[in-house]
């Protein structure tokens, strides 16, 4: 089963879970005291504190008897420039861990579901002519989720948490992302750009490519070879996709060595943009 969860302090959140409810016959009962929605394959749960801070929540629910192989975070995102976005990523943190989660701590990712999302969204991203589509580097707790997951994000502004029509459109691609049954994705780690790395964005939607973990420019002081590592074996990843226009020297060398060690290949953001297109 695929649970997506969702947050009674979230406005983003329920807007999502509202439209979900409508698409899908679900049944209803209670599991320990949250309500649980399910379907054959796909469950919903609602829990009453901030998703960024519900570190251990796969295992919380597993001990009140939900069976349950990846997470669905359905979440608000917040940012300074108040943009319409939709975006998805992965929780985590390498630095400081000021929103959830523990420092040098990352949850394990979900990256054929976030590709299949991408993909079922980029669909219909037209019917929202005032949004965009945009991964995120990887940041904010949870951080102990060892359930594959990741958060998937209605952005900026209230306004924006409230639209409907974005908590469709969000609904109706977790649906197809997790009943899509491609699997064949390659799967990547990204390292450099900006925190919405737009080169891998661009990978995301034009190429065969996905991501699990993504670390921006802004990481670079804290980054380090255990949490490279980490992040390829976790995200069960083939290759290291680095932003070549903005990894420093001192972290092409901290890479080279990941790359040595776990025998993976490091490729260009440019190179793969320009040799696995998406067909079609």
């Amino acid at each position: 089963m695929h649970l997506i969860v969702c947050s009674s302090k979230d406005v983003a959140s329920m807007n999502i879970m509202n439209n979900l409810l409508t698409m899908l016959d679900f049944e209803k009962k209670k599991a320990g005291d949250y309500d649980f929605y399910y379907t054959e394959d796909i469950g919903i749960i609602k829990v009453d504190e901030r998703l960024i801070y519900a570190d251990y929540l796969d295992e919380r629910l597993k001990k009140l008897g939900l069976n349950f192989e990846e997470i669905l975070f359905a979440s608000r995102h917040s940012s300074k420039d108040e943009r319409n976005i939709l975006t998805v990523h992965v929780s985590g943190n390498v630095g400081t861990a000021d929103y959830g989660g523990k420092t040098y701590s990352l949850a394990k990712p979900s990256p054929i579901t976030m590709k299949n999302y991408t993909l079922a969204l980029i669909k219909r991203i037209n019917e929202l002519p005032d949004f965009e589509f945009t991964l995120e580097a990887t940041h904010h707790g949870p951080s102990e989720i060892q359930t594959p997951s990741a958060f998937y994000e209605i952005g900026s502004t209230e306004e924006a948490w409230k639209n409907e029509k974005a908590g469709e459109i969000v609904a109706e691609s977790m649906i197809e992302a997790v009943k899509d049954e491609r699997k064949d994705w390659i799967i990547a780690i990204g390292i450099g750009g900006t925190h919405y790395v737009p080169r891998q964005t661009e990978i995301m939607i034009s190429t065969k490519f996905t991501f699990g973990h993504n670390f921006a420019k802004y990481t670079f002081p804290h980054l380090n070879e255990e949490i490279i590592e980490k992040a390829v074996k976790i995200s069960d990843a083939e290759y290291i996709v680095i932003d070549e226009k903005s990894v420093t020297s001192n972290v092409k060398n901290l890479i080279k060595n990941v790359a040595e060690k776990l025998k993976i290949d490091v490729l260009r953001s440019k190179f793969v943009k320009r040799e696995f297109k998406l067909e079609g």
